[in-house]
């Protein structure tokens, strides 16, 4: 019993050891990257596949790590833009709390473009997806209207890890039942 014990605890040192932390920038770049492949993105002629980030410069270096990795065949390229001009060519959208007031100006130049728009900031209304940390944890809200006028499908896993999903019609976003994947 007792060097089963000594084993548990020498197991529980070394994890605890090896344990890392992952910074908020770099948490939020997983999801970003990871969002790419949890909608289903429609046609496109384009080769690559942009993942851009609008004023927040500790997220757009994190997203470096996935430059040049694939979704759906085609090359991510991670776009760090200091103007609203490109926006039309991101397929990915990170908005940063500075760049929040575009909001407007932001929706009004992509129209219905397939371009997913997310921020951790704002109002769930102007965008796609909108992440949150709670309990020192990252997680995200989902706003199915916007997505949808996009031409964005979110995929079922998507929408079983999300807090919770506003649907089109609905003023506010519902929580998920606990018995959905991920939750």
């Amino acid at each position: 019993m007792m060097r089963r014990q000594l084993a548990l605890l020498a197991m529980w040192i070394s994890l605890a050891a090896n344990a890392q932390v992952v910074s908020e920038h770099d948490m939020k770049a997983a999801y970003l990257y990871n969002f790419a492949h949890l909608f289903d993105w429609p046609e496109s002629s384009r080769a690559n596949f942009h993942l851009c980030v609008l004023g927040e410069e500790d997220v757009g270096a994190a997203l470096q790590r996935f430059d040049e990795r694939r979704v759906d065949g085609k090359r991510i390229v991670i776009a760090r833009l200091s103007s609203l001009a490109p926006i039309r060519l991101c397929d990915i959208l990170y908005v940063g709390v500075g760049e929040l007031p575009s909001l407007p100006k932001i929706r009004s130049t992509l129209g219905s473009q397939p371009t997913l728009v997310v921020t951790d900031r704002g109002n769930l209304p102007a965008v796609g997806v909108m992440l949150g940390i709670e309990n020192s944890r990252l997680v995200f809200d989902v706003n199915l209207e916007q997505c949808e006028r996009a031409g964005l499908k979110a995929k079922p896993t998507l929408l079983g890890f999300a807090r919770s999903v506003r649907r089109a019609g609905e003023a506010e976003a519902r929580p998920l039942p606990a018995s959905l994947p991920g939750k």
